[in-house]
C-alpha cells in the first residue's frame, strides 16, 4: 500500500524501523531531550522520497506543537510571536513556490539536491548541539532587535516550508531576548504552532497532501505520545548531555552520507 513511500533497494522492515524511530524521536524531543529531533529528518530520509518526508512530517509537527502548546498556553511573550511569525508567511510563501517548481519539474529532478540540503541542515544540527550552550551564551549578551525577528521570521518560513528545520535560527533569536527558560519554551511552541498550520493550506495547495499521505500519517499518530512518554522516562535516567551527544554523533553521520549521497543502507544489507 505505501510502496510510493520507500526509496529504492530499502526492505520494508528496515523502512517501517527507520520511520517509526524518526517518529518516536520527535516526541522524545518534546519531553524535554530537545536534541532528539534533529535525527528524525535525516532518518525518514534516507528511506523515503524528499517530498513525501515533508508532507508526512507537518501533520505530525503540528500535533507535537499543539502538545506543547497545551503545557505552555501561558508562557508566552505575543510580540515576538507575531514579530517571527508575520514575516514568515513571506517565507512559507517562498518555500510554497519552490515546492510548487518542483512539483511541475518532477520532484524526482531535484531528489539528490534537496537530500544534499538535508545533508548540510543534519550537519549544523549536529554542531548546533554541542554548541549550543556557547552560542546562548552569546545571544544573551546581545539582544537581537526587531529587523533581525523580520530576518529570522523569513528564513524560518523557507527552511521550515522546504525541510522542517527552522529551530536553531527562531531558539537563538527568541533566547536572545532574555526571558528564562519558561517564556523561551512557550514563545517557541506557539510561533511554530502558528508558522506549522500555515504550512498546511500551502502544501495542501501544491498537492503534496494525497490520500496516501495522510493515511500514512494517521498510522504514525500514536507513535507520538509513545514517544513523549519514553523522553519523560528518559529524562531522569540518562544524562542530556551524554544523550545530545548521541544525537550529535548520528545527525552527523547522517549528514554526511546524504551530502554525498552515499545509499549505505542497501550497501551493507548487501555485505551481510
Amino acid at each position: 500500500m505505501f510502496d510510493a513511500f520507500i526509496n529504492p533497494g530499502i526492505p520494508a522492515v528496515i523502512f517501517w524501523v527507520f520511520v517509526a524511530t524518526a517518529i518516536i524521536l520527535q516526541g522524545v524531543s518534546k519531553s524535554g531531550l530537545t536534541g532528539a529531533g534533529v535525527l528524525s529528518l535525516p532518518l525518514m530520509i534516507m528511506v523515503m522520497p524528499v517530498d513525501k518526508v515533508a508532507a508526512t512530517m507537518l501533520p505530525l509537527l503540528v500535533l507535537c506543537d499543539l502538545n506543547a502548546v497545551y503545557h505552555h498556553r501561558r508562557n508566552v511573550v505575543w510580540e515576538q510571536v507575531w514579530r517571527v511569525f508575520l514575516p514568515s508567511l513571506i517565507g512559507i510563501g517562498i518555500g510554497t513556490y519552490m515546492w510548487w517548481r518542483m512539483g511541475q519539474a518532477g520532484v524526482d529532478a531535484y531528489g539528490v539536491p534537496l537530500k544534499r540540503f538535508v545533508g548540510v541542515v543534519s550537519l549544523v544540527f549536529g554542531t548546533y548541539i554541542v554548541a549550543k550552550e556557547r552560542s546562548m551564551s552569546w545571544v544573551k549578551n546581545h539582544k537581537a532587535g526587531p529587523k533581525v525577528g523580520v530576518v529570522t521570521g523569513i528564513v524560518a518560513g523557507i527552511t521550515s516550508t522546504l525541510v522542517h528545520a527552522a529551530s536553531p535560527v527562531v531558539s537563538l533569536y527568541l533566547f536572545s531576548q532574555g526571558w528564562g527558560k519558561t517564556l523561551f519554551v512557550g514563545t517557541m511552541a506557539w510561533t511554530f504552532l502558528f508558522i506549522n498550520t500555515a504550512k498546511l493550506p500551502s502544501y495542501a495547495m501544491v498537492g503534496m497532501f494525497p490520500t496516501q499521505v495522510l493515511l500514512f500519517c494517521l498510522i504514525l499518530v500514536p507513535l507520538i505520545p509513545f514517544g513523549s512518554y519514553l523522553g519523560k522516562w528518559l529524562l531522569h535516567r540518562v544524562s542530556e548531555k551524554i544523550f545530545n551527544r548521541a544525537m550529535m554523533v548520528f545527525a552527523i553521520f547522517a549528514g554526511l552520507q546524504l551530502l554525498f549521497n552515499v545509499q549505505l543502507i542497501p550497501w551493507v544489507l548487501e555485505k551481510f
